[in-house]
């Protein structure tokens, strides 16, 4: 069930299992965000003549909450992700934990300064 106050949903067709997906993003997804569109990588099964499939999907979410491409590959070793995709989610990691850290010291800063006032 979807909390309208605080998620959206939206749908993607995944083009190896040919069925239309239904994904709830938090409103709050976009927050803080500068680079756009910006992946949201979620996992899904696909059964087909008692094969399963492993799917990995990565969304491309602009600043208004739409799917601007959806990206999907099917798992085929024990990997999920190829050397190249954990460099690039590892760059964005370390840039983003770099931005939390920042606002940290900014905003023990501002409190710093309130409570001296």
């Amino acid at each position: 069930m979807v909390n309208e106050e605080f998620e959206i949903v939206k749908h993607y067709r995944c083009p190896i299992c040919n069925s239309t997906h239904k994904v709830n993003l938090s409103k709050e997804l976009c927050k803080g965000r500068t680079k756009f569109p910006f992946p949201y990588v979620i996992l899904h099964d696909s059964i087909n003549d008692n094969e399963v499939k492993e799917l990995l999907t990565i969304l491309y979410i602009d600043n208004n909450l739409q799917i601007r491409h959806a990206e999907v590959q099917e798992l085929k070793d024990d990997n999920i992700f190829s050397k190249a995709q954990v460099v690039a989610m590892t760059k964005t990691l370390f840039e983003e934990n770099e931005r939390l850290r920042q606002d940290v010291i900014r905003l023990t800063d501002e409190i710093n300064k309130l409570k001296q006032k």
